[in-house]
């Protein structure tokens, strides 16, 4: 299980468009879930931000903040 509280999340920086991988050391391009709005459409949200790594994806922000420096 993973936490993260919101006085946790307001000093972390505010998360790029790339991360660095801790698990291969190369730069991945930081992904976004879409929220869909109440007419059906979908709009980028930056609530979940993810990055693909080999065939895996690992979460790298909540609320458009980096919350890398969590696991190190």
């Amino acid at each position: 299980m993973f936490t993260i509280g919101n006085d946790e999340l307001k000093n972390n920086p505010s998360l790029g468009d790339f991360i660095l991988c801790p698990h291969c050391g190369e730069r991945h391009i930081i992904q976004h879930g879409d929220e869909i709005l109440p007419d059906g459409t979908k709009k980028k949200s930056k609530l979940l931000s993810f990055y693909k790594c080999r065939d895996k994806c690992f979460l790298a922000g909540v609320n458009g903040k980096n919350i890398m420096s969590k696991f190190k």
